[in-house]
């Protein structure tokens, strides 16, 4: 199906809950990353609310899909800017007291537009099981969680939160970067909750101790029994399922930088699973959208569908 098609048949008919981390991304542009020992010049790009989370649920909002979300707001300076950006989105701000502060991210670009990231984390890696007692988790049928909320103590309260929902409810696991931090046993445990994958290549090879990431694609499937989506940049996306692996190619667009990009592309997915979209159109949506916010600067910068439709129709 044609972006037009997939766009024109977003319908929801599946609930979504999206759990995790709002943070503020403050950007720098590098010529080239320092060495040890360095002092380099950079451009300041500006701070922005992001964080994987609310990058996924930006996506759906974007598109007009419902979602539920929690993303804590607690208490200081990063605090009060996602309390701002949230009030002026009409957003829920579920206000912690007396746990600190949000965290953020010092995201360092170079000129090609990829990014490194310096992590500070906060009260969203400190999760507390009681925060979640107002939602009933058996209502919703697709769950987000980013690895920098499955690592570590917080890793075990999500686990415990997570064994409240159904157990033909689905949960959309992108554990990034942090995998090599979260210990196997406890990947078995998130992979045995109806997990589905979605992680980029590099990372998906560490993970699945493959070499190539239709390789990592099948073996992550193979885990789960369930879909797996493996991102590979302008490529596109690998899509495993039922011991079968596909590349869905991706759009080339001029890349802004990558903040955010691995975050818009499991939005997507999720908006076609949401919607009953094939799972290749799924992936189609998914390779749009990430490509639609390489191609413009910063986390949080989803497209609508017209907005979607104008960029390509001019792009491709």
């Amino acid at each position: 199906m044609q972006l037009k098609g997939i766009l024109s048949s977003l319908n929801s008919k599946h609930k979504v809950f999206i759990l995790g981390s709002a943070v503020v991304d403050l950007v720098l542009s590098v010529n080239r990353l320092p060495k040890s020992g360095e002092d380099i010049s950079a451009a300041f790009q500006g701070g922005k609310v992001g964080g994987c989370a609310f990058n996924v649920a930006d996506v759906l909002i974007k598109l007009n899909l419902p979602c539920s979300t929690y993303f804590p707001v607690g208490e200081g300076m990063f605090s009060q800017i996602v309390k701002q950006e949230f009030i002026k989105r009409s957003l829920e701000v579920s206000q912690v007291c007396g746990c600190g502060d949000n965290g953020w991210n010092l995201s360092i670009v170079e000129p090609d537009g990829e990014r490194t990231f310096i992590t500070m984390s906060g009260l969203e890696c400190r999760m507390q099981k009681q925060w979640f007692d107002k939602f009933c988790l058996s209502d919703f049928d697709y769950f987000y969680l980013s690895g920098y909320q499955a690592e570590g103590e917080n890793g075990d309260v999500m686990l415990e939160i997570l064994k409240r929902k159904r157990k033909d409810s689905f949960l959309v696991f992108d554990p990034g970067p942090r995998s090599e931090f979260i210990p196997t046993e406890k990947l078995h445990c998130f992979e045995k909750l109806n997990c589905i994958y979605t992680i980029n290549a590099k990372e998906a090879c560490i993970l699945s101790g493959k070499n190539y990431p239709d390789e990592a694609a099948l073996e992550l499937c193979k885990r789960t029994g369930n879909p797996a989506v493996i991102t590979d940049g302008a490529k596109g996306a690998y899509l495993a399922c039922n011991n079968q692996v596909s590349l869905i190619p991706g759009a080339s667009v001029k890349v802004a930088d990558t903040i955010g990009s691995g975050d818009s592309h499991t939005g997507g997915f999720i908006a076609g699973l949401m919607c009953d979209l094939a799972l290749e159109d799924a992936v189609k949506l998914a390779n749009y959208t990430a490509a639609y916010v390489t191609a413009h600067q910063g986390a949080a910068c989803a497209p609508t569908a017209d907005q979607m439709l104008a960029f390509f129709n001019e792009t491709l």
